[in-house]
């Protein structure tokens, strides 16, 4: 799976790795290339908070302005020409070990 950005002029469609990691009871659903996480006490608890939580991180982001501030402070890499594309960090092995499970989560900002 790849972490990516594309946009369209209205929208960006963003489609990032999540990682599922169990800790003691809970499973814990982590974007590493955004820095959030939710957790469930199933997986399938764990991703749909994660649902939610990015619906939340995108709405307050979009409604301040801070998505592209926010993605390069997370290490992400903005090219500009020819067309703008963005380029996510990448998910660290020590992460990739420790999961129980990988998804790939597909959202839609407002531009």
């Amino acid at each position: 799976m790849t972490n990516r950005i594309h946009t369209n002029g209205k929208s960006i469609k963003m489609e990032v790795d999540v990682v599922i990691l169990k800790e003691d009871e809970y499973f814990v659903a982590y974007c590493p290339a955004l820095e959030l996480s939710a957790y469930g006490k199933k997986e399938k608890e764990a991703l749909a908070s994660f649902k939610n939580e990015i619906n939340i991180f995108i709405e307050e982001t979009a409604k301040k302005g801070t998505l592209e501030k926010y993605l390069l402070k997370q290490g992400w890499k903005l090219q500009q020409t020819p067309k703008i594309k963005y380029q996510p960090p990448k998910l660290s092995n020590q992460i990739l070990r420790s999961a129980q499970g990988k998804y790939s989560q597909e959202v839609y900002i407002p531009y």
